[in-house]
């Protein structure tokens, strides 16, 4: 295996590069790129033609954050609702059975039974069954402007809509295995969300011990303080799934809204480098009008709920000041795995938990670049409150009620 590669990657980073600007001039789509930072980097794309244009963030050190803006810009450009294709109408009553019954957010179409619901088909990764499900529920802005024979009111839903599980990847498989990491990574925000700002349960901040600076973490969690002028704390926040889920955060206590990074991977190693990644990217881009300005108006949203403010404040004094705390060293990977070998522990853990993964494939070029869909009905959707959005716990998210009532008695 290429020592150049990541754990979760089948091209080196030379080779995804080659590809995704071959990829971007066979669109005929123009890039233009700005960095922000020093070394680690936020790096954003713009991509388009004379018809539309999309936006692209990258992290990391300066290439990966480069060619890793590419991707996603691709990704948004490719994941315009306008662009959705192969959609079949269900009716809320063909949901309630099956994989996708396990998802009581449908529980909300109860009242519209009879009403057409646009779908896409997802194949499942354990058996390779087919399943519907929503397309309003993965495509944010798809609610605007639905299907024409689309008769489903989406008022109820569509503050829970997201576009998680949404990935690009230099190939198939790359693509699945992100998309995978990601709805896993949400489901562990929105659980410690609960746990920690929601519930405000008496659970122990796993909190990770630091790595020397001759490691690779080590070296990049020192460059990223470096980057935000603070000191990180980083976490492990893993669900009972296989994956390690490490979130980040800066220990900064003057700022209305605070943002933290999370990432998710076999590899925890991996993930704890995500996780900084992306906080170093959130903050760059939060000294920036945009963001800090969607922050804002997010925090305004929630005025009339003290608790989803909570959440989405995400004051670090309420944890390392109030949370019980433990020290936790972050198991070392042996060699990196194949990714579809990776992809099938996952879905067979998701499975021992009573849980379905399914992947729609949305495009994949001659060249092998793919865009998927992956969807796990019932996994928790509550992050989506950290975009101001004012939502609920669902089934799964409720039990940190029960686990914190447990904790108390």
């Amino acid at each position: 295996m290429d020592a150049s590669l990541t754990p979760e990657r089948e091209l080196s980073l030379a080779q995804s590069t080659r590809q995704i600007e071959a990829e971007l001039q066979a669109l005929g789509l123009q890039s233009r790129l700005r960095t922000l930072g020093n070394r680690v980097v936020s790096v954003q794309a713009e991509i388009g033609d004379s018809r539309r244009k999309a936006l692209g963030c990258g992290k990391g050190y300066a290439e990966q954050a480069r060619v890793g803006a590419l991707y996603e810009a691709l990704e948004h450009y490719l994941s315009d609702p306008a662009l959705a294709m192969d959609l079949t109408l269900a009716t809320p009553t063909d949901l309630s059975a099956g994989v996708t019954g396990k998802d009581d957010l449908l529980d909300t179409l109860r009242d519209q039974p009879d009403r057409r619901i646009a779908c896409r088909s997802y194949t499942t990764l354990d058996d390779g069954a087919s399943f519907l499900y929503p397309v309003a529920l993965t495509m944010p802005r798809y609610a605007d402007d639905p299907a024409p024979d689309d008769t489903t009111d989406y008022r109820a839903l569509r503050r829970y809509s997201s576009s998680s599980g949404t990935a690009i990847g230099a190939t198939l498989d790359e693509a699945v295995l992100h998309g995978l990491n990601e709805c896993l990574e949400r489901d562990a925000v929105s659980l410690f969300l609960l746990d920690h700002f929601f519930y405000q349960n008496a659970t122990p901040l796993r909190i990770v011990q630091r790595m020397p600076t001759d490691e690779a973490v080590g070296r990049l969690w020192v460059d990223a303080e470096a980057e935000v002028g603070a000191q990180i704390v980083l976490l492990d926040i893993s669900s009972p799934f296989c994956a390690t889920t490490c979130l980040a955060f800066a220990d900064l206590s003057d700022r209305p809204v605070n943002v933290f990074g999370s990432g998710t991977s076999l590899d925890a190693l991996h993930a704890a480098s995500r996780a900084l990644t992306e906080l170093v990217q959130l903050h760059l881009n939060a000294s920036e009008a945009p963001l800090r300005r969607h922050l804002s108006n997010a925090e305004r949203h929630l005025a009339g709920f003290a608790r989803l403010q909570r959440c989405m404040r995400f004051e670090p004094d309420h944890l390392l000041d109030t949370r019980p705390q433990e020290i936790i060293t972050l198991p070392r990977t042996v060699e990196a795995r194949p990714l579809k070998a990776q992809i099938r522990q996952l879905a067979d853990d998701l499975q021992q938990h009573g849980y379905v993964a399914g992947v729609s494939t949305l495009y994949r070029s001659e060249v092998g670049t793919a865009l998927v869909n992956v969807v796990v009905p019932g996994l928790e959707r509550f992050y989506i409150v950290s975009s101001g959005n004012v939502v609920v716990p669902m089934a799964r998210g409720r039990q940190r009620a029960l686990a914190g009532t447990a904790a108390h008695a």
